[in-house]
């Protein structure tokens, strides 16, 4: 599952605007909001794929109130294949 740490810039600070976008971000379960400051709001996105991860930001970016989310951080270790050993056999096995 990719965890990705967002910044999703805001069009307006005020808390009017604050509340609108907190409104609409309700509707995402899969995005966990940190404390936002000025034009920027921290959050962490849990996704079941590459693909929904980007489908998420995409949909994240056409909010009204939010003019672009910038990806901060990035795992997607549990995606990859397992690690692959090149030590030699008798290596492998003395471990």
């Amino acid at each position: 599952m990719p965890i990705l740490g967002i910044v999703m810039v805001l069009e307006d600070p005020r808390p009017s605007t604050l509340r609108s976008v907190a409104r609409e971000l309700a509707a995402f379960p899969d995005v966990e909001l940190g404390e936002p400051a000025e034009y920027r709001w921290p959050a962490v996105l849990e996704a079941r794929d590459q693909q929904a991860a980007e489908s998420r930001i995409l949909e994240l970016t056409g909010l009204p109130g939010i003019t672009s989310v910038d990806v901060v951080y990035a795992d997607f270790e549990d995606l990859l294949p397992p690690a692959v050993s090149f030590a030699s056999p008798e290596a492998r096995e003395e471990s």
